[in-house]
């Protein structure tokens, strides 16, 4: 359960650092993209093979992101990056920035979601970990993901934290 959430936090922090190392400048490099993307989750490792195919775009677009009610004003750019069946959107900064994992199935589903440090708690959702929940739904190129993110809270480390989160976005 920990596990799960730990390595959708981590996936997520990844994504965003790589993707956001990639989009300076408004280029992008798919090769460098598809590694990280690749290194998102389990579930896209164990799928993705060399002779895959990916494509990363970059936008300035204006997200919205909601934790908990609270708008989280997110800054920078939006990524999507399509790779093994799956779309990787990082939104905002390398270090406060968020991002989730769905597929490009109709609707799509959501595999994970990290949300990043909220009031002292890191938020995350992953699927088939048992805490949480997250659907998605899309509407040409944007996404609108909703659910309830789990967290550790470190003051209080036996009772889990359940945020209700919003995120709300546009691929170029």
């Amino acid at each position: 359960m920990k596990r799960g959430l730990v390595v959708a936090v981590g996936g997520a922090a990844i994504v965003i650092a790589g993707l956001s190392g990639c989009t300076s400048g408004g280029s992008s490099s798919s090769e460098t993209t598809a590694t990280t993307a690749a290194a998102t989750t389990e579930a896209e490792t164990e799928t993705a093979t060399a002779t895959e195919t990916a494509s990363a775009t970059a936008a300035a677009g204006s997200p919205k992101v909601v934790i908990d009610g609270q708008d989280q004003n997110v800054q920078g750019t939006v990524v999507c990056a399509s790779m093994g069946g799956n779309v990787n959107i990082a939104i905002g900064e390398a270090m406060t920035g968020i991002a989730a994992v769905v597929s490009e199935a109709d609707p799509p589903v959501v595999s994970s979601v990290g949300l990043g440090n909220v009031n002292g708690v890191t938020l995350g959702y992953q699927q088939g970990a048992g805490q949480g929940e997250a659907t998605a739904v899309k509407d040409g190129n944007t996404y609108k993901i909703t659910g309830t993110a789990t967290g550790i809270d470190m003051a209080n480390p036996m009772q889990p934290v359940n945020k209700p989160f919003e995120i709300e976005v546009t691929c170029p």
